[in-house]
C-alpha cells in the first residue's frame, strides 16, 4: 500500500521530500521503511531517528516488493505521464497511487 507519495520534475529526491511531508501531515509514524541505495546517506537515515542498522540491512532486502508493485503499476497505468502541466502530472501520480491502492489492499466485505 502506498502511504506517501511524491512528485517532482526537478528531482527523485525532491519527490522523496514531498512524500515524507505527506506522511508527516497526515500523523503516520514509520516503524520500517525500504528505501534504496540513493536514499542510504546519513542525512537521509536521520530522517528516521535511531534505526536498528542490522535491523534496517534485514528490511533492506524487501524491497523488491516496493520495486515489484512499481514495475506492476507501469504496466498497468503506462510507463508515460503524458500530461503537460506540472498540476495534471502530480494529479495523475495521485490518481496512479490511489488505484494502486485500491487493486492492493483487499478487505473482505
Amino acid at each position: 500500500m502506498y502511504v506517501g507519495v511524491g512528485y517532482s520534475t526537478k528531482s527523485e529526491m525532491d519527490a522523496f521530500h514531498k512524500a515524507m511531508k505527506m506522511v508527516k501531515e497526515f500523523g503516520i509514524s514509520i516503524d520500517s521503511i525500504a528505501l534504496d541505495k540513493y536514499y542510504s546517506s546519513r542525512k537521509v537515515l536521520k530522517l528516521f531517528g535511531n534505526e536498528d542498522p542490522v535491523k534496517y540491512l534485514k528490511n533492506y532486502f524487501q524491497r523488491n516488493l516496493s520495486e515489484a508493485a512499481f514495475s506492476a503499476d507501469k504496466r498497468r497505468f503506462g510507463w508515460i505521464i503524458r500530461q503537460k502541466r506540472e498540476e495534471r502530472q502530480e494529479m495523475a501520480m495521485f490518481s496512479i497511487a490511489l488505484l494502486h491502492n485500491i487493486f492492493t489492499v483487499r478487505v473482505a466485505p
